[in-house]
Parts: C-alpha cells; structure tokens; sequence
C-alpha cells in the first residue's frame, strides 16, 4: 500500500477516535509533506522517532528566540546556550513522546505497518 493511502486511512482513524485534526495533521507536519518529506503521524511512530524529530525541530527554533531575546542581552556564552537548547529540546521530546505514546495505547490504535490490511 502507497504511503498517502495510509496516511488517509490513519487520518480517517484518528478522527474516528476523536482526536481533533490539529493534532494528528499541524501545519508544519503539512508543509514538511508538501515539501516531500513522508512519515506516518506522530500517533503512529516510535518513542525514539518522536523524541527526535521534537528534539531536532523544538531546540533550534528555542534556541534562536532565546538567544535573540533573552540570552545575548545576558552575555550567555554560544556553546552554553546550544547546551541549554538541546537539553530543553530533549525535555520536550521526551514529554511528546511519552504523550503520544500514552494515547496512542489508550485509543487503541492499529499499527502503522498494519494499516490497511
């Protein structure tokens, strides 16, 4: 089965199971799809896929703000922010994954290679 028939059938359960669309479908997720990327929603990935992809997307984009309004007034050395970045970024992507990890038990879903059969 090609990867966008899945993706509508795991959109199609998501929104059976009530989870708003905003979740399982943000806009950087449809703009990261629109510039080719293709992985499954975040309900249907691995812990460790999900931790980092929040890491990889979250610590940078932290980071930048915090540097520009907070970090660089304060006189913050550069490899100390990036430190305190990726470790924020971590700590993020641990909660969302442990979050998606969560519901995706409690919703009961199919697995993403199952998808479809």
């Amino acid at each position: 089965m090609d990867y966008e028939t899945k993706l509508q059938l795991a959109h199609k359960e998501l929104s059976d199971k009530g989870v708003w669309k905003s979740n399982y479908n943000p806009p950087l997720v449809k703009l990261l799809r629109k510039l080719g990327l293709c992985f499954p929603p975040s309900y249907y990935q691995s812990f460790f896929a999900n931790v980092m992809l929040c890491v990889a997307f979250f610590a940078p984009v932290w980071g930048i703000f915090q540097w520009f309004l907070v970090w660089d007034e304060l006189g913050k050395p550069v490899l100390e922010a990036v430190y305190i970045s990726l470790l924020t970024g971590a700590l993020f992507g641990l909660v969302m994954a442990t979050f998606y990890y969560i519901r995706r038990k409690q919703l009961n879903l199919t697995d993403w290679g199952s998808l479809g059969e």
